[in-house]
């Protein structure tokens, strides 16, 4: 009997980086059964996941076509990079205060543009119907706890949380939910994977195949920096990059404990107390991940993530959906692979 593959879609943090997302989603639903049972981001990876939930591939590329700067023929691609430090039409213009008082100002830009466009691109209500879970993280401004936002919870996922996760400062604004300030969730982790792994491991059934896919937007290597602005984008790659290396390890580990408390359960007597033990219990709950497959963006850095002109987008886009092709080919790969 062929198995049941349920599989979790774990999207990373990278501001105009995200643009690989969109076209690795994009070849994925176009090549296979692509149906997620759930969905996590954090920044641009919860947006991402939102208005992909919300209105499929045709939003997500009306999101990146609108965020997209007009190409300016006046001016080399090096120096239209750098346009979306002053403004993104669609996305995000310098705040006012900020201008008249920068001392005082709580942040650089304001994200008005942005609000608008994701009201029309994504169904709230839409959102808090579906079986799929979409799950994001923001980090509390005061406590300092990552807080994970559902459309499963009690009161649904909204859009002022959604736009939390990508809050960074001091860029853009802390949003206000309930009686609570949130930052962007990649301060604190920049890989939503716990959310998506307890989830599969929730799933019950014997004839299961638990999924995660992985797309990573900040490289782990790249070359010696030889300049101050190199040494601090370097910084912010290594602050922001996912650690998969460690995750790997923990994978390994963690199927090791369970066929080991597998073990440890087939020769101990039925009506032995240790079964009744809740840590017991609780280990013998974990399931295994049997296959996670990364998609890592390798062509540029952290200075991409605030470049959003139409040649680094195609960029991000075809390289996400080449990478997803050749994902799809190794559909015979064996678990833990990489691309």
């Amino acid at each position: 009997m062929a198995k049941t593959i349920k599989t979790g879609l774990v999207l990373q943090g990278g501001g105009a980086l995200g643009a690989y997302q969109w076209g690795a989603i994009k070849a994925f639903e176009e090549q296979s059964s692509f149906d997620p049972c759930i969905v996590t981001g954090v920044s641009i990876g919860a947006i991402n996941a939102a208005v992909y939930l919300s209105g499929g591939v045709e939003a997500l590329d009306t999101l990146w076509t609108t965020i997209q700067m007009r190409v300016n023929p006046f001016l080399p691609q090096s120096w239209q990079a750098k346009e979306s430090k002053i403004a993104n039409p669609n996305m995000y213009y310098i705040n006012p205060f900020f201008l008249a008082s920068p001392l005082t100002a709580l942040n650089i830009y304001d994200l008005a543009p942005f609000w608008g466009l994701l009201e029309k691109l994504i169904d709230i209500q839409k959102l808090n119907s579906l079986e799929t879970k979409l799950v994001v993280e923001a980090v509390n401004v005061e406590t300092g706890d990552l807080v994970p936002f559902s459309n499963h919870d009690k009161d649904g996922i909204s859009l002022d949380k959604i736009v939390a996760s990508m809050s960074i400062p001091p860029n853009f604004p802390a949003v206000k939910v309930d009686n609570n300030y949130y930052w962007d969730g990649g301060l604190f982790a920049n890989m939503p994977l716990a959310p998506a792994i307890n989830y599969l491991e929730a799933i019950e059934g014997h004839n299961i195949e638990r999924e995660l896919l992985i797309i990573n937007l900040f490289r782990k290597n790249a070359a010696m920096p030889t300049n101050i602005d190199q040494i601090s984008n370097r910084i912010k790659e290594l602050m922001f990059e996912s650690k998969l290396a460690l995750d790997n390890r923990t994978f390994a580990a963690m199927d090791s404990y369970i066929d080991l408390i597998h073990k440890i359960d087939a020769v101990l007597p039925a009506d032995s107390p240790i079964k009744q033990e809740p840590a017991y219990q609780k280990l013998m709950n974990h399931k295994k991940i049997n296959k996670h497959t990364v998609l890592q963006y390798e062509a540029e850095g952290v200075e991409g993530t605030d470049d959003f002109t139409p040649a680094a987008m195609n960029l991000r886009f075809r390289t996400g959906y080449r990478d997803a092709l050749t994902t799809l080919s190794q559909k015979n790969q064996l678990s833990y692979s990489f691309i």
